[in-house]
């Protein structure tokens, strides 16, 4: 199905288009980049859709964006996306805010019972009855000219996310959902922002098994990694790999042979970094270990398999009969910090775990408390059901 769009590719055409997007109060859009050899994905088109029309914005040839992106950040307009993680973090780069009112597709439809996190293919499939077309997936949106198919299969992507929109919002409203929404989607903003703005060695895949000096080694080298790649443009494991900054940071030695007998400083170009390497382990060990980032730990250990499996089916059918997606209301660890909250009885009560909080303590967490003390139980119902239990409230 053909789909009729404006192609903008000059900055006089951004910048009428860009007055003539300020009337309207609804915004929808999409991006295509190329995240795999930089250092941040490469932003190529912007997809945008309003109630009456569908325009693509070349980035690549219109390097003057803020007009844009300052109208997604006005207060007095909804933005709608689909799985907006990288659209929410161009727009933050560009502006230094977050978008006031964002309507994610993806999260409106988990509050209604769809899958989450769901496709946009498989939301226009079950709102719109329309089946999307897949054949530029693995497009090169840097290349130029793009054909007329690559164009129809991006404006696709924005085709149908007012109507999209219209619908979940309306059915939302109708069972008092929207403001969870806004909710989450502040909340997922707020922690891209954080990640964004913050050093993030603590995210290297093996660091919570370090301490001591290996933990400000392996800052040290990722800070000094992370540097050398925004320098050069290149994605941060094309400089060193993660596993060999955990290597070098537990072998704690700033000596040259030892850096270069670890497996993998072999190749050619690790082999050179060997001396900056050497100096960047010499300097980490001067400094003391870093604090881990700030984050409300709830008890110690683990608590009994057994009981964080029983909550999860509990909270299995909880989601069942409020019509909302489980994996949109809690992960294994959210689970698990509620159940030590819960157990200690030295918690601190003004930091109470997710469950506890918002719109998710209305949805599961005062039936877990329930259940936690006894006041519910769980029992087989129909063992041929795709939600075999129940909940009981025992008599007396």
């Amino acid at each position: 199905m053909a789909t009729d769009f404006l192609y903008i590719r000059t900055e006089s055409a951004l910048q009428q288009f860009c007055q003539d997007l300020a009337k309207e109060s609804l915004i929808s859009f999409d991006t295509e980049f190329v995240a795999e050899d930089s250092y941040r994905p490469l932003l190529c088109l912007i997809q945008v859709a309003t109630e009456n029309q569908i325009a693509i914005i070349d980035p690549l040839e219109c390097e003057q964006l803020a007009p844009f992106w300052e109208l997604l950040v006005d207060p007095d307009r909804t933005v709608v996306v689909h799985a907006g993680r990288e659209e929410i973090l161009f727009c933050y780069r560009a502006t230094g805010k977050l978008i006031p009112n964002l309507f994610d597709i993806q999260i409106g439809a988990g509050f209604l019972g769809y899958e989450y996190p769901a496709s946009y293919g498989k939301l226009v499939q079950r709102v719109v009855g329309r089946t999307l077309d897949k054949e530029e997936t693995r497009s090169d949106w840097r290349q130029r000219p793009l054909s007329r198919q690559q164009l129809e299969y991006a404006a696709q992507d924005v085709r149908d996310l007012v109507r999209i929109y219209k619908s979940l919002s309306e059915r939302l409203h109708k069972h008092g959902r929207l403001t969870w929404l806004m909710e989450e989607t502040q909340l997922k903003q707020e922690e891209l922002s954080n990640i964004e703005s913050s050093e993030n060695w603590h995210r290297l895949s093996g660091v919570s098994a370090l301490s001591g000096k290996s933990l400000s080694i392996a800052r040290g080298l990722w800070n000094w990694r992370d540097a050398k790649a925004r320098q050069r443009n290149i994605p941060p494991r094309k400089i060193l790999r993660d596993d060999l900054i955990i290597e070098l940071a537990r072998r704690g030695s700033a000596d040259p042979r030892r850096v270069a007998s670890l497996r993998g400083m072999e190749y050619r170009n690790t082999r050179q970094l060997i001396p900056e390497l050497t100096d960047i382990i010499e300097e980490a060990i001067q400094h003391p270990p870093p604090n881990w980032p700030r984050k409300h730990r709830y008890g110690k250990g683990q608590p009994a398999s057994m009981l964080t499996q029983f909550l999860s089916a509990a909270m299995a059918f909880i989601c069942h009969h409020q019509h909302i997606a489980p994996m949109l209301v809690a992960t294994s660890d959210d689970l698990r910090d509620f159940v030590l909250y819960r157990l200690d009885r030295d918690a601190d009560q003004t930091h109470p775990p997710a469950l506890l909080r918002g719109w998710r303590a209305d949805i599961v967490g005062r039936d877990l408390d329930d259940l936690l003390e006894g006041k519910i139980g769980i029992v087989l119902e129909n063992p041929h059901s795709d939600i075999p239990i129940k909940f009981i409230r025992p008599h007396g």
